[in-house]
């Protein structure tokens, strides 16, 4: 099963008039500088490759309604991503070259899908027509909301299942900063969807936040979700994260040999990380800048290593380089008296050079406040559970992803001040 996005062209949503500045519409002004503002974010994406982990489940729709959590796990799927020309390209972790443009191509069944890194960003932009629905302060942040369409007639979107393929069209929502011009959020399902095509439901939703790679600050999509519900109440429902993102570069090279190089046609090279902090060596991050509840997703943090980090008694990361990272979640739930916080690093400065740290997440220094499980008296539920918690049918998750770490703050508000140690394994590099 494959829910396939595909490059749109551009649609004429505004006609032209002869009125002057000052008689336009504030909204539709608004939209201008935001669509302007992704074009130009767009043309940076093709920089940037990420590490895309896709938790997939799959059962009864009915069943998991009625429970208020997702379907069972199927499995996991972790790609190589990078956008490129209006097209999305994949590969296994640590492959030299990321040709392949379908990910259908890494599973043996089940529902994926592309889009979320890049395309569906083009196709907003390029093929959106907008309607402003006004002002909106949804999880504590000020944006402005725009209804949109995206016809079928310009095919954003192909689904393949059971053998049929149709052409549907796309309506939902945005969320964007009114200051920065930033997308925060997007909510879309198809429409236009064609009768022979055995679906009662496709969604997806994508979260965007402010990434800074290599010096550079970006807007990259975060994570996504995307959902669907054949005619015979299956749902099939997958999480993307995605994290670990790097810049790259190609080179040019001169030759005497005339045959050509067996590359695909028009595949991005993999990027040069160059070295990395090798696998299996305990690290401890101390914070040198505090992290609080009023930050946001996507704020940078810093750190800096504690103590020498070394393998085979030489120091492969001196003590007190220092490290870059990211917010990567930062969610506050107030009937549980709790904040779930999800921090990832993702370079290490270790002799005036940038080296990729990816790590697995051990611990936190000991603190009242903080706990990897979040605890609650709610009635007719376990006093603790790992990562999950049920209070009145609200559920709280924390994804299991490489290089992040997931944990638990209580109070109204709290600050994880300088000094605040966590504990990670390294992993090495990908590739």
């Amino acid at each position: 099963m494959l829910v396939r996005s595909a490059k749109v062209a551009g649609l004429v949503v505004w006609t032209a008039c002869a009125a002057v500045p000052q008689d336009i519409e504030p909204e539709i002004l608004l939209l201008s500088r935001i669509k302007n503002h992704l074009r130009e974010e767009l043309a940076h994406i093709p920089n940037y490759t990420c590490l895309e982990t896709i938790n997939r489940f799959r059962g009864d729709h009915k069943s998991a309604a009625q429970s208020g959590k997702a379907p069972p796990k199927f499995d996991t799927i972790q790609l190589e991503i990078v956008y490129s020309d209006g097209k999305e390209w994949y590969g296994s972790p640590g492959a030299a070259v990321l040709s392949v443009e379908n990910p259908v191509a890494f599973i043996g069944g089940g529902m994926i899908g592309n889009g979320a890194f890049g395309i569906s960003m083009h196709n907003l932009v390029e093929g959106g027509i907008f309607k402003y629905r006004g002002e909106d302060v949804g999880g504590g942040r000020r944006s402005v909301k725009y209804d949109f369409r995206i016809p079928a007639l310009t095919k954003p979107l192909l689904i393949t299942m059971e053998g049929a393929s149709g052409v549907v069209g796309e309506a939902g929502s945005i969320w964007a900063d009114p200051d920065t011009f930033d997308l925060i959020r997007m909510e879309s399902h198809a429409v236009e969807v064609p009768p022979y095509l055995p679906i009662e439901e496709v969604s997806m939703t994508v979260e965007y936040a402010r990434t800074s790679i290599a010096g550079t600050d970006t807007l990259l999509a975060q994570a996504a979700e995307s959902r669907l519900i054949d005619d015979t109440g299956l749902e099939s429902y997958n999480r993307m994260e995605f994290t670990h993102c790097h810049s790259y570069s190609t080179s040019s090279a001169i030759t005497f040999d005339t045959r050509p190089a067996p590359t695909a046609e028009s595949a991005p090279a993999a990027p040069a990380l160059g070295a990395a902090v090798p696998p299996f060596l305990q690290v401890t991050i101390e914070l040198t800048k505090p992290i609080t509840n009023t930050d946001s997703v996507g704020s940078l943090i810093h750190g800096k290593v504690a103590g020498d980090v070394i393998r085979k008694g030489r120091v492969v990361v001196p003590d007190g380089s220092l490290i870059h990272g990211r917010i990567r979640a930062l969610d506050h739930y107030p009937d549980l008296g709790v904040f779930a916080v999800g921090l990832e690093f993702t370079d290490v400065e270790v002799g005036g050079d940038s080296m990729p740290f990816y790590a697995d997440f051990l611990r936190v220094n000991e603190d009242p406040r903080i706990s990897l499980r979040v605890w609650t008296h709610g009635k007719n539920n376990p006093r603790t559970m790992d990562k999950v918690r049920t209070v009145d049918n609200l559920v709280i998750t924390q994804p299991e992803l490489p290089g992040v770490a997931s944990f638990y703050v209580k109070g109204a508000n709290f600050t994880l001040s300088p000094g605040f140690r966590m504990v990670w394994r390294t992993r090495g590099l990908l590739r």
